[in-house]
């Protein structure tokens, strides 16, 4: 695989106060690629918006969740799943409804044995950040920020948990300007294209290219913002969306409350 590189398209501001979205945290790109969701993490809210940033306030709606992170779309389209970190549950949201369905912590599923040492019996605010499927199989796929940094398995169902890959230097997550303490991991895309995974990083400020059956990285890009001549990056990019058929990537940011569009070229 040739080497990839991001190209800035569109940059957008999102952040509504009147609406609640402030803090945008999560990002999903709708059943036929035409819009997008996102989550404000103190709004209990499931906004939806056009390619573009803009949100379309009747196609948005309040739901009973809170503190919600993550965003993905199950693979017939019919649910919205989402990450709660503080409880570390992933939430599943029927979109013809609106309703919420179920919330269930990754405690009560099958084999939590086999993760339960990487989360703290007092939640420590670094748990579940980033939720995708792998439209192949239709698994679920949950990211743990950092302290470790965790990338998890789960069934069709959310009932199960299969399996679990810690992402350290030995398989590729480093960055030159951030130890390995200080790099988290704060927002997860299915690829279906080339069958891995792109994960965010706040702190690195770059996506990572994960490939889960090799558990190697196979890039690591920057998030930049060519800005007069000064390369700045995205601040606490925290929801990423691939359109990986289009070579789109969708990244909001945290602090900014800004959606960016990438080209992706490679």
């Amino acid at each position: 695989m040739g080497p990839f590189r991001l190209e800035l398209i569109h940059r957008q501001r999102i952040g509504d106060p009147a609406l609640g979205l402030n803090e945008p945290s999560g990002l999903s790109l709708n059943a036929d690629g035409t819009a997008l969701f996102t989550v404000s993490d103190d709004t209990k809210a499931i906004f939806c918006m056009d390619l573009n940033g803009r949100v379309s306030t009747s196609e948005s709606f309040f739901v009973n969740a809170t503190g919600l992170e993550g965003l993905a779309l199950s693979c017939d389209g019919r649910l919205l799943l989402a990450v709660q970190e503080e409880t570390n549950s992933v939430v599943s949201i029927d979109l013809a409804s609106r309703r919420e369905l179920q919330s269930r912590p990754l405690a009560e599923m099958v084999n939590y044995a086999s993760v339960a040492m990487h989360f703290p019996a007092q939640p420590d605010n670094k748990g579940l950040e980033g939720i995708t499927v792998n439209s192949t199989n239709q698994h679920v796929f949950v990211v743990k920020e950092c302290r470790p940094g965790l990338l998890i398995e789960l069934d069709a169902a959310c009932s199960t948990i299969l399996s679990s890959r810690l992402l350290t230097p030995e398989n590729g997550f480093s960055h030159p300007k951030r130890g390995t303490r200080r790099l988290d991991f704060s927002g997860l895309s299915y690829d279906s294209l080339h069958d891995s995974f792109w994960i965010a990083s706040d702190q690195g400020q770059c996506l990572f290219h994960y490939d889960w059956t090799r558990d190697r990285v196979l890039h690591r890009l920057d998030l930049s913002l060519e800005d007069g001549g000064q390369s700045k990056r995205v601040r606490k990019a925290e929801g990423i969306a691939v359109d990986s058929k289009r070579g789109k990537v969708y990244v909001v940011s945290d602090r900014d409350a800004e959606l960016y569009v990438f080209q992706l070229h490679g």
